[in-house]
């Protein structure tokens, strides 16, 4: 009996006949009855391990009770529902309509159902195994989708569906090896999607799909070792998404262009991500860790794809980061940003054989680092500037000490005071020293002073008068020597450091 597959029924003549003929299995008479009364058909509590005659129910008689038979048959309109059924031959209900809720829990379905456009109020599949899959394109689901619990060996697609309620994959085993396993692309689902769980051996596919709840892949395993493990280009998810305690990643995590409100998450789930993509990632609050470290590396691996430096990524989070008050992490960020920024620029100089400009790149940009951390830092100049009037009063300081220094002024360097210390027979070993002394005639000069000094010569914007009072000599020791050829080199730099930090702070360099 269950062998012979049953003629298309279309009318209540047609059952009423087959009831006449004996042909109906046990399970399909529990069909009716259950369908008349409102209730579910209770076949097993569980998927049947084997196809038997008490089990088996035809996809014919299916299709004609799920689509509300017809008018000689008194349905109570709440669907089909059945628990622990083997069903056979193909339930094809492409471009139906669906009177009460289709519900094949615990069911063995042999045959890949055509649901192609169907209207329904709710589709549950719970505990089901589903040999083949399932194709539910473009089907409209006032209520729930539900594969909670499901072993799905094949294709389980949505895509282009509209579900007024939740799909709950929770716990499923969706097995489709290297094709895919779920496809929900272009959907638009308006409750939660949970995958928590979940099994999948295959692609998981949400690109352009509108998720009104929460995307859930809280303790899931995904493996497509060769493709797509999760690709979310250009979904929306209005509510969380969380991506936390994942088991296992296999494949591409591919999350271009997506926008979720909320992003929860851990650094553990990421690390599991061989290929991941965050650009053009957007998301309006962060409920995971704020680690500038954790979050360093998770950019690291999702802002290059196809071997292209993206910076968004860098800048969504430290967007973010600023609002929430960790602004301090945000500039780490921005600066972290420049670095990898600038060092994809110099390897493309360098891999279009262009050595000079890398070289001078590579110039510019380790002046920028280390001068305004490239804006971002702008208090590294003061820094540098301290740096550049320590090396300078260091020299002032010993060439000062060794007498290697003389008034800056031609009129008092002829004058006969001054030719009397630094070269008559009372001449000294440091004239520049006792020039100032209360008994000599420079007592009313400017008093040397090596930090002023030494200010006088880096910063230009500041003149403390010790530059033009005096200046080392070459002739008297090496250390006026090196500080004269010095005091140029300081001076260039100087200008260059106090220019780069000044349009750091006023903005000509940008931060962003």
């Amino acid at each position: 009996m269950i062998e012979t597959p049953l003629p298309r029924i279309a009318h209540w003549a047609d059952v009423q006949q087959l009831i006449d003929m004996n042909a109906l299995t046990p399970a399909e008479h529990q069909l009716i009855e259950a369908v008349k009364q409102g209730k579910w058909a209770e076949v097993g509590s569980a998927v049947p391990k084997s196809k038997t005659v008490s089990v088996t129910m035809r996809a014919p008689l299916l299709q004609y009770l799920i689509k509300g038979g017809c008018n000689e048959f008194d349905a109570a309109g709440t669907g089909v529902q059945v628990e622990g059924a083997w069903i056979v031959g193909k339930v094809d209900l492409n471009f139906a309509s669906a009177v009460g809720s289709i519900a094949l829990v615990n069911c063995h379905i042999e045959e890949r159902p055509r649901m192609l456009q169907i209207k329904a109020p709710s589709l549950l599949f719970k505990g089901s195994t589903l040999a083949k899959g399932v194709n539910a394109q473009g089907a409209d689901v006032v209520g729930d989708v539900v594969v909670e619990g499901a072993t799905v060996e094949g294709e389980l697609c949505l895509s282009g569906a509209n579900i007024g309620g939740q799909l709950i994959c929770t716990k499923a085993q969706l097995l489709h090896g290297t094709g895919n396993a779920l496809n929900v692309q272009g959907a638009r689902i308006d409750g939660d999607v949970f995958l928590r769980g979940a099994n999948v051996e295959g692609g998981v596919l949400l690109s352009g799909a509108e998720v009104g709840g929460q995307l859930s892949f809280k303790d899931a395993r995904l493996r497509n070792a060769h493709g797509y493990a999760l690709d979310m280009q250009r979904t929306v998810v209005k509510e969380g998404f969380y991506w936390q305690q994942v088991e296992n990643v296999m494949g591409r995590v591919d999350l271009t262009s997506a926008h979720l409100a909320d992003l929860a998450d851990d650094a553990e789930s990421w690390d599991k991500c061989g290929e991941l993509c965050l650009v053009g990632l957007t998301y309006d609050v962060l409920h995971g860790s704020a680690d500038v470290d954790q979050r360093l590396a998770w950019l690291q691996k999702g802002a290059v794809w196809d071997e292209e430096f993206h910076p968004q990524p860098y800048e969504q989070l430290a967007k973010v980061m600023r609002e929430s008050g960790h602004r301090t992490e945000a500039t780490s960020i921005l600066f972290d940003k420049e670095l990898a920024r600038r060092k994809a620029i110099r390897g493309r100089w360098w891999s279009d054989r262009k050595p000079f400009r890398w070289f001078l790149q590579l110039c510019w940009d380790y002046m920028l680092q280390f001068t305004i951390g490239f804006g971002h830092r702008p208090q590294r100049s003061f820094y540098v500037l301290v740096v550049l009037v320590s090396v300078a009063w260091l020299f002032a300081h010993f060439a000062w000490k060794e007498g290697d220094f003389a008034p800056n002024v031609a009129v008092l360097l002829i004058s006969d005071d001054w030719q009397a210390l630094a070269q008559g027979p009372d001449a000294v070993s440091n004239p520049a020293m006792v020039w100032g002394d209360a008994d000599h005639a420079g007592k009313d000069y400017e008093t040397f002073h090596s930090v002023a000094y030494a200010v006088d010569v880096v910063v230009p914007l500041v003149s403390l008068g010790q530059d033009a009072a005096w200046a080392p000599s070459t002739n008297r020791g090496p250390w006026g020597w090196h500080l004269w050829w010095l005091r140029w080199v300081l001076t260039v730099l100087g200008w260059i450091v106090t220019a780069i930090g000044a349009a750091a702070v006023t903005g000509v360099i940008r931060k962003d």
